[in-house]
């Protein structure tokens, strides 16, 4: 299953500086896994369909990438990776949860139910 998510130009070509820099510094299966998200954004138009796993790496790449920007002194560009980051994460919890699979938790058994 997938989530539709709409980008201003601006907002797309964020993700995809974050994410060119945040694939450096990963190889091997990682990078195999991170490059299917990579690939997508890379050719994505004003609507981007994502998954789960797509969305926690794209909102990892902003987070990674705001955090360099913040410590090169640029606390206001910083933010907005990250705000955008937390954008793309409350969309997937709520993809998650909308979406997910159903985990029926049972009642456990209280101390007066219980014989000795």
């Amino acid at each position: 299953m997938k989530q539709g998510i709409y980008l201003q130009p601006v907002q797309r070509e964020m993700i995809k500086t974050a994410m060119r820099a945040y694939r450096k510094g990963l190889n091997g299966l990682g990078q195999r896994l991170f490059d299917i998200a990579y690939n997508k954004v890379k050719d994505m138009g004003r609507r981007i369909e994502l998954d789960g796993m797509e969305m926690i790496f794209i909102s990892q790449s902003l987070n990674q990438h705001g955090k360099g920007l913040s410590a090169s002194g640029k606390i206001v560009e910083s933010r907005h990776y990250r705000h955008l980051a937390m954008g793309i994460e409350d969309i997937r919890i709520h993809f998650q949860q909308t979406n997910g699979p159903k985990v029926k938790k049972e009642k456990a058994a209280s101390a007066s139910t219980l014989t000795a």
